[in-house]
């Protein structure tokens, strides 16, 4: 027996008593909704004759979603501590004892079913009230439907084909009523009635964005609180208007140090094996190794759960980068104590490293993220990052070209993407791209004691690019229809 819900889109009217009485019954605080009513609306009006004379195509439905409990759920498989579970009815809960916070499940669900709750410290979601079903009783939201428009059925029932219902794990997600995404290949337990302006193939929007996807505050900080609204106003006020949209989303702040820091600590890795011994090198990649390792657990609700992580090798990417990032420390201690041996394994657990990391952002629910671009982009700022790293203490100025043939790189990568948003950003970006290749060619044509100043500034101005493109690739997670 596996459960479905069951919405009539053609008689909704928008309440939101089932969002109203979701959120009721399972206590949860500002901003969190599990269920939601999407109202989208379309359509324009013209003149066809005389003044006055007007006809209109304009329409307007409601679409109340929560979690679908998929026949393939998306979450469940990408969890990396295995927090999900599936139970015989087909119900997808979390069992909130292993959950670490992190929000990688909300991250790859294509409903963006899961919400982490600041106040537990984990993530959160519809769980059909199961504890209701047990006890015979409907699911909250169910029940409070004053039009009895949502509702939920057991799959096989018949009911579904006599009502016109179209059942939506049965079909292709291209087939699915906007704003549900066409891409997902989960088969959602969601049967939907159409309304006509689900089928008229007009164009769409959700004109109540601002209620169904809250803005997102700072959620995690280094003593477990949160920023006010206000005090992110002020931080923002005296910074540069393109800097401010990566700073709506600070939650991401730690993954933008972790994964800047791991990746130079890998492109340091590769470079010191062609370059004399050095401890400041070595040294270097400890501290960038040990940065990454604390920064990342200010970016978990439960961070005493992290040691969870590896739980889910099988199916997670987020353990097997988080398997591969304790890899290339193992090896890097294994260099600290054998100096001059095990360089081959640092470099080649780096690369791993990176490799994985890319692999974490490969997901359908991100479309600007799950492209080639992903993993190119990080492997040409390991490799920028870390030249340059190597060649602060290294008299080798054919570092200082590699690092401004990859910046070229690194151009042309900024050129393919055609994506329209900050489009001020990119500009920046750019710019900075093409000072950091001319600092470069200043590093690797003049001799070393006419340049030494200057060395760390070129560093500053290019580490200042990378940190912005770090930031921008973050806002796309927030670019999500749902």
């Amino acid at each position: 027996m596996t459960y479905a819900f069951t919405f009539d889109a053609s008689a909704c009217t928008g309440c939101k008593a089932c969002q109203v009485a979701c959120k009721d019954k399972n206590n949860l605080p500002t901003g969190v909704l599990w269920r939601r009513v999407y109202e989208v609306s379309g359509g324009s009006w013209t003149n066809v004759g005389p003044p006055g004379v007007w006809t209109t195509n304009v329409f307007a439905y409601n679409l109340s979603i929560a979690c679908n409990h998929c026949v393939h759920p998306k979450c469940a498989g990408v969890c990396p501590t295995d927090a999900y579970v599936v139970r015989d009815d087909g119900i997808v809960y979390i069992d909130e004892s292993k959950c670490m916070g992190c929000g990688y499940c909300a991250w790859a669900c294509p409903y963006t079913a899961p919400k982490y709750n600041p106040e537990l410290r984990h993530m959160t979601k519809c769980n059909l009230c199961f504890d209701n079903l047990d006890a015979g009783l409907p699911p909250a939201c169910v029940a409070a439907c004053p039009m009895r428009v949502l509702d939920f059925v057991e799959v096989s029932s018949e009911q579904l084909s006599v009502n016109s219902f179209r059942e939506l794990w049965e079909i292709q997600g291209a087939e699915h009523p906007f704003p549900l995404p066409t891409f997902s290949r989960t088969q959602p337990h969601l049967a939907i009635n159409p309304h006509v302006g689900m089928v008229n193939g007009l164009e769409k929007a959700i004109s109540n964005q601002e209620e169904v996807k809250p803005p997102t505050r700072v959620r995690r900080t280094l003593f477990n609180g949160t920023i006010s609204s206000e005090k992110k106003a002020r931080l923002t006020d005296f910074l540069p208007t393109v800097w401010c949209d990566a700073l709506r989303t600070p939650d991401e702040l730690p993954l933008v140090i972790f994964t800047l820091s791991s990746q130079t600590a890998a492109g340091m890795a590769v470079f010191s094996l062609f370059a004399q011994p050095s401890t400041f090198n070595l040294l270097t990649i400890g501290f960038l190794l040990g940065l990454a390792g604390l920064v990342s657990l200010l970016h978990l609700g439960s961070p005493l759960n992290a040691w969870r992580a590896l739980n889910h090798l099988k199916k997670s990417s987020l353990s097997r980068e988080i398997l591969w990032f304790g890899f290339f420390g193992a090896s890097w201690l294994a260099c600290l104590a054998l100096p001059g041996m095990g360089k081959g394994l640092l470099a080649l657990t780096g690369l791993g490293l990176v490799y994985y990391m890319a692999q974490v952002y490969q997901i359908k629910a991100v479309p600007a993220w799950n492209t080639w671009r992903t993993p190119a982009a990080f492997f040409l700022t390991a490799g920028i990052l870390g030249a340059l790293a190597v060649s602060l203490a290294a008299n080798q100025p054919w570092l200082a070209s590699v690092a401004g043939v990859l910046l070229a790189a690194k151009a042309a990568l900024e050129a393919v993407d055609r994506h329209p948003l900050y489009q001020t950003a990119r500009r920046l970006r750019l710019g900075l791209i093409l000072l950091g290749m001319a600092g470069t060619l200043i590093l690797a044509g003049f001799p070393d004691s006419a340049v030494t100043w200057i060395r760390i500034p070129i560093f500053l101005l290019i580490l200042s690019e990378e940190i912005l493109e770090r930031a921008l690739f973050y806002t796309h997670l927030h670019q999500k229809v749902l």
